[in-house]
């Protein structure tokens, strides 16, 4: 069999007058590429076996793509993967040799991008985008040896959430300058805990159902979460109009949700506040659920894959912590009188 696969890539051979010459590429096309033309070159006397061919070397530029297109392509990922592979890139250099890359190497990721005030985990990320590249030269045998990379073990810092006057001074100001739309998808987004893909993605079929379903979500799972009145009356109202089961409640694109908040958070002085953001309203759910429900049902709303991350958001503040046993006492009242 002329090509044929060998670990993570794939070998091309070609046999002439009793000798044979193979080589190893990270596609199969370009391996039956290098063999057709191998074989004519052969035939025709322009290629001589036991005379080794110059190769070009593979930088990092050369990896990047190969891994973007074969590792990266197509996956949830794709896009924080790619930008992450391309800072390493800046740091390192896109000529850069892959048989030159080493340990230091890591150490030098770490430094610059500490030095661009990024926190621990953004680190561990580029750290990981690079992990993955090293991975796939070693197995396309680029590189000889695989060193650690050292993620940083990321302290643990407690979860922002709104509270109430903030999430007060939130709808106080959509409803001020009429931002209907705003409004409801902070409230979407604070009763049910979806992401903003997730809440852009509501569709009239999905308004219509009991429950409020979201597919194919940032864990590869599906789930769903029981309505509030107030989300069942938004959602009621923004589907009645539409004909299409198909058809989107939320239609503005992303950018224009982030645009309307960046107003708000202004007008409300919180532009010194870097996690006075969207997200954080799912941070909020979590952390309110968390007060009312026991840690495997906040998991599941949530759709966290691992209970060491919902376990996060139970580190709240200690406001947080005596209203839960204010709620306790309170249950235990009205159990006792009745």
């Amino acid at each position: 069999m002329p090509v044929k696969p060998r670990g993570a890539s794939w070998q091309a051979a070609v046999s002439w007058k009793g000798q044979r010459v193979r080589k190893d590429f990270p596609t199969k096309h370009e391996a039956e590429i290098w063999e057709a033309k191998t074989k004519a070159a052969l035939m025709s006397g322009e290629y001589e076996v036991g005379v080794k061919s110059t190769e070009p070397e593979m930088t990092l530029q050369d990896l990047f793509d190969l891994v973007v297109e074969t590792r990266w392509r197509g996956t949830k990922a794709e896009k924080t993967s790619t930008l992450n592979g391309r800072h390493v890139i800046e740091i390192l250099g896109p000529q850069r040799p892959v048989k030159s890359l080493c340990y230091e190497d890591t150490l030098k990721i770490k430094k610059e991008v500490a030095a661009w005030k990024r926190s621990d985990a953004t680190i561990n990320r580029k750290l990981a985008a690079f992990s993955t590249m090293c991975k796939e030269a070693f197995n396309l045998k680029k590189l000889d040896n695989l060193f650690p990379v050292g993620l940083i073990k990321e302290r643990q810092c407690r979860v922002r959430f709104y509270g109430d006057e903030e999430l007060n001074a939130m709808l106080k100001w959509c409803e001020d300058r009429a931002e209907d739309e705003l409004r409801d998808y902070i409230i979407i987004s604070l009763d049910t805990g979806f992401r903003q893909g997730e809440v852009l993605k509501i569709t009239k079929r999905d308004a219509e159902q009991a429950d409020l379903w979201t597919y194919d979500t940032k864990a590869g799972n599906n789930r769903d979460v029981p309505l509030t009145d107030r989300a069942k009356e938004i959602l009621k109202r923004r589907s009645k109009p539409l004909n299409d089961p198909d058809a989107k409640l939320f239609t503005h694109k992303p950018q224009w949700y982030r645009d309307h908040w960046k107003q708000m958070q202004s007008d409300l002085k919180m532009t010194d506040d870097r996690n006075y953001v969207p997200h954080v309203l799912r941070h909020t759910f979590v952390t309110n659920m968390l007060l009312v429900a026991d840690i495997r049902t906040v998991q599941e709303l949530a759709g966290h894959k691992r209970i060491e991350t919902t376990q996060r958001y139970a580190h709240t503040s200690a406001e947080r912590k005596r209203l839960a046993i204010q709620r306790m006492s309170e249950y235990q009242g009205a159990e006792t009188q009745a």
